[in-house]
C-alpha cells in the first residue's frame, strides 16, 4: 500500500450533508451500497486506476482510501452463490500479508469496539502498521469491513499516529443500505 498525498484535483460526488453532535457531517456514498460520514470539510476524490475512494481533511496530512469489493462463489451449472464472510476473511487476511512494508516492520492486530458499528451480520478485521516512505515514518490502520458477498477495505494514512487513531471514529459510521 502506498501512502498517498493530497495531490488529487477537486472532482464534484453526490454529498448528502447531516449535522452530528454541533458539526456538519456529509455521507459519502463509496460502491456497492456502502456510505461514509465525514466532516464537511473534507474532499474525496477518486482513483480510477484501482478504484479507491481517497478522502481527506483539507488541514492535515490524513488519508483515508476505501474500496469495495462484491464477491461470488460458483457452484454446479453456473450458479453462483454470494461468497461467505469466512472466505472474505481469507481474502483479506491474505492481501494484509502481501504487503511488503521494509525490514523490521511488523502488522499487528488492532482491535475495534464492535458495539459501535451500524452494520447488521458483518465482521470486521484490522491491522495497524508503521514504515518509511520517501524518507517520512508513516503510520497505517487497514480495516476489513465482511458482509456476505461484500468486502469494504478502509486505509487509513498519515504521518501521526495520533491521527490516523482519532479518524479511527469515522469507520463506525460505515453503513451497508440494503
Amino acid at each position: 500500500m502506498d501512502y498517498i498525498p493530497k495531490k488529487y484535483k477537486n472532482k464534484s460526488f453526490g454529498i448528502i450533508f447531516l449535522k452530528i453532535r454541533g458539526s456538519k457531517m456529509r455521507i459519502f456514498n463509496i460502491d456497492n451500497g456502502w456510505n461514509i460520514k465525514l466532516p464537511e470539510n473534507w474532499k474525496e476524490e477518486r482513483d480510477d486506476v484501482d478504484g479507491y475512494h481517497i478522502y481527506y481533511p483539507t488541514d492535515s496530512d490524513l488519508t483515508i482510501r476505501i474500496i469495495s469489493f462484491h464477491f461470488f462463489r460458483n457452484i454446479e451449472n453456473d450458479w453462483k452463490l454470494l461468497a461467505p464472510v469466512d472466505v472474505l476473511s481469507e481474502i483479506f487476511n491474505e492481501s494484509i500479508k502481501k504487503i511488503k512494508l521494509g525490514n523490521n516492520t511488523k502488522v499487528e492486530e488492532k482491535k475495534l469496539n464492535l458495539n459501535e458499528f451500524k452494520i447488521e451480520d458483518f465482521k470486521v478485521e484490522c491491522f495497524e502498521s508503521e514504515y518509511y516512505e520517501n524518507n517520512e515514518k508513516v503510520y497505517n490502520i487497514s480495516c476489513g469491513i465482511m458482509i456476505t458477498g461484500y468486502l469494504l477495505v478502509i486505509n487509513l494514512y498519515s504521518a501521526s499516529k495520533e491521527e490516523v487513531e482519532n479518524a479511527m471514529k469515522y469507520i463506525y459510521s460505515i453503513e451497508k443500505i440494503k
